[in-house]
């Protein structure tokens, strides 16, 4: 019997899921079975994937131990926080992905499903730059942010995050997409955009069309 393309896609999930052992491929397949997206092919794409694999490497190596909860702003549908959640080299107590979509939230909960159920994982509607961080119950052991490139002014956000915060950030210089309002040329350039008070790591990983730019330190 022919499959429909949605039901074989969904079907090829579950087989690449148990043939990897991985749990947010489990995830990400059992997501599609539920009726996913369609922009969550953009999400899981092998480039995304690759972004956030080196984001969460080079994090277990600079901070594996964040002393709080990890907020992810800009957070789409929860992709990030499913990675960082699995990896066993990071001691997370709690992931916040945020994000300004309302239709994200429900998205991003179905597929940290198993970490809603720990308390470790809770998705909310905000926009990040109304977010006052001082007013939070338990102040984040860091601050993630993969999409300064959005930002109408860089150095204005940071600017209203309290003094000595952890923060890992990214931007690119995809200054083409009509949407990227704050790309940086390079690193160097970066670096001064954001102007941290400490840099522990500051690198950048190259792809077909763009160079993505990471840092991790304190505002």
């Amino acid at each position: 019997m022919t499959q429909e393309p949605s039901e074989a896609f969904h079907d090829i999930l579950r087989g690449v899921a148990a043939l990897t052992r991985n749990p947010v491929a489990a995830d990400i397949a059992r997501l599609y079975g539920k009726g996913a997206p369609a922009d969550l092919s953009i999400a899981v794409n092998h480039k995304q994937i690759a972004s956030k694999q080196w984001l969460v490497e080079t994090l277990a190596e600079t901070l594996p131990r964040p002393d709080g909860p990890v907020w992810v702003l800009g957070a789409w549908y929860g992709v990030l926080g499913a990675l960082l959640l699995e990896e066993p080299r990071l001691a997370i107590s709690e992931v916040v992905s945020l994000d300004i979509d309302p239709g994200c939230a429900t998205v991003a909960e179905t597929l940290n499903h198993r970490h809603v159920a720990a308390k470790r994982f809770r998705a909310i509607t905000a926009d990040m730059t109304d977010l006052d961080f001082a007013t939070q119950e338990k102040r984040p052991g860091l601050v993630i942010n993969t999409s300064c490139e959005h930002l109408d002014d860089v150095p204005a956000w940071l600017a209203t995050l309290p003094a000595g915060m952890p923060l890992l950030l990214q931007s690119n210089d995809y200054f083409r997409e009509p949407d990227h309002r704050s790309c940086v040329a390079s690193l160097d350039a970066f670096r001064e955009q954001a102007n941290l008070s400490e840099t522990w790591f500051a690198g950048a990983l190259p792809t077909k069309n763009y160079t993505r730019f990471m840092l991790i330190g304190a505002r």
